[in-house]
């Protein structure tokens, strides 16, 4: 009795083994995405454009970059798949929330063992779609430059290059330092790397 009912168990087990295994999410190429736990890679799946507003930290004078670097993004895939909302400035604590906002804010504090952080996106998401993302660039170590090439120094970083890289974390994109990728780990400063890369535009098709 106690070897039928072992092997009965075991034939239940193996079933349900096999069925789970089944209807687990298959896991896909990266196509240089961030990819969950099962393997696939995080997107917004299609519910894109993507809408980041800024935060009232924002310097006023960098609104015109920020929303270049979005454009950047629109023009290498021939759509519009992000947008920067500069009339709906949000206000109060310069903290990133869970709130179903998409925010980009300038800390004038950072954390004292990341100083050559320049700054840093959180993607929130379920699943395999994302929800929310935020950007948080790194004003307490760092000095930038806009569109205005005069204000362009030494020590400085462009805040569109800056913001292009940022965004394309928003986007599910992950580091990749090869082919001039704008997702390279590292910006310079003073290195206008503005120009999406042939790498980046052939990663976000994979998913926009």
């Amino acid at each position: 009795m106690k070897i039928i009912l072992k092997t009965l168990l075991l034939i239940a087990l193996t079933g349900l083994l096999s069925y789970l295994t089944a209807c687990a999410p298959k896991s896909q190429q990266d196509c240089g995405f961030v990819q969950n736990v099962y393997g696939e890679r995080i997107s917004w799946k299609g519910k894109v454009p993507v809408v980041m507003k800024l935060h009232e930290s924002v310097p006023k004078e960098y609104y015109s970059s920020i929303a270049e670097a979005a454009e950047k993004w629109n023009q290498a895939l021939g759509k519009t798949v992000i947008l920067v909302d500069t009339e709906d400035i949000q206000k109060g604590p310069t903290q990133s929330f869970k709130d179903t906002q998409n925010v980009v804010y300038f800390y004038n504090s950072w954390e004292a063992e990341k100083p050559t952080e320049q700054a840093r996106t959180s993607v929130y998401w379920i699943g395999d779609e994302i929800k929310e993302a935020d950007i948080r660039v790194n004003a307490k170590n760092f000095k930038f430059y806009g569109m205005t090439l005069q204000d362009k120094g030494p020590s400085k970083v462009s805040i569109e290059a800056l913001l292009i890289h940022e965004m394309g974390h928003v986007l599910g994109l992950k580091h990749k330092d090869v082919d001039q990728s704008v997702m390279a780990t590292y910006l310079a400063s003073q290195s206008d790397r503005v120009s999406i890369a042939a790498t980046d535009k052939k990663s976000l098709t994979c998913e926009y």
